[in-house]
């Protein structure tokens, strides 16, 4: 396991196996219907420009966006990135570092994060939450899809280290990086790790 988090590494392992991830999980349709829900639900809240950060291949990027609510996707893969342009028209598409992302401050209505912060130990993780708070608008939403575990620890994911977080321990995070926690749920799956989701809400 490499001692410090290099995104650039990430993306390097994911841009290896693009072309597999892009067959499994391109499009909504292939994701569980409690996601398409609850994503649906979140993104119908928001108005003005929203962001996919993490957005792989922009099924969701494109599944978010809507005349009120433009949205852009950010990713750090080239071959994500080239599928998401290649096949959907409505969001933007950008190649960019979660922790330096391109926006102004206060800019955005809505963050999805929707297992794009899996790989980040947490020493690293604060800094992304404080970029997503930072691009935030006052009040504006921010929704997390996690692997849930009991205790903080990580595991050998297929392309990257990744982390078990306790749903409390990464509230207290959230909180501490300037968000009030609005929801936090967890769902048993018995064909994969169990799935953690958080929304929260920038202070305003």
């Amino acid at each position: 396991m490499p001692s410090s988090f290099d995104p650039h590494h990430v993306s390097a392992s994911y841009s290896s196996l693009a072309s597999a991830y892009i067959d499994l999980f391109a499009s909504p349709e292939q994701a569980e219907l409690e996601d398409r829900e609850l994503i649906a639900a979140w993104a119908g809240q928001l108005e003005g420009p929203v962001l996919d950060a993490g957005c792989g291949p922009g099924h969701w990027t494109q599944f978010i966006a809507d005349a009120h609510r433009p949205a852009t996707g950010v990713d750090l893969v080239p071959e994500f990135l080239h599928f998401a342009r290649r096949n959907f028209q409505k969001p933007d598409f950008l190649r960019a570092d979660l922790a330096q992302l391109p926006f102004e401050d206060h800019h955005l209505s809505g963050v999805l994060a929707w297992y794009s912060v899996i790989h980040a130990p947490p020493a690293e993780l604060p800094q992304l939450l404080g970029e997503f708070a930072r691009v935030l608008k006052p009040r504006g939403k921010l929704l997390l899809g996690f692997f849930a575990g009991d205790q903080l620890e990580a595991f050998g994911h297929q392309v990257a280290p990744a982390w078990y977080w306790p749903p409390g321990e990464l509230e207290l995070l959230l909180e501490t990086s300037g968000f009030s926690v609005l929801e936090v749920g967890t769902r048993t799956r018995s064909t994969a790790r169990t799935h953690g989701q958080l929304s929260a809400q920038k202070a305003g």
